[in-house]
């Protein structure tokens, strides 16, 4: 059986407007060696992505080359925690 939370309305409240305001975008890109590191610890039917993920070159804030990728829904909600 499940654990049982109890949460106040104002708790209630924020948590729903986070949920509301976090919003998938196909297009963004992520550091593709986090994603890896992330996926690692993953179920393995979650790990079967990292092959399939692009690699993209793209600069940091400072002008470093990175290899970035873009990611599915599935990892995005799972790096969110909620998957």
């Amino acid at each position: 059986m499940g654990k049982k939370i109890t949460l106040r309305e104002s708790e209630l409240v924020s948590l729903i407007e986070r949920i509301i305001n976090e919003q998938y975008n196909p297009d963004k890109l992520y550091n593709r060696w986090y994603i890896v590191d992330r996926l690692n610890n993953a179920p393995l039917r979650l790990r079967k992505y990292i092959k399939t993920l692009p690699e993209i070159d793209c600069y940091d804030d400072k002008g470093n080359k990175k290899v970035c990728t873009t990611i599915p829904e599935v990892i995005y909600v799972y790096l969110t925690g909620r998957y």
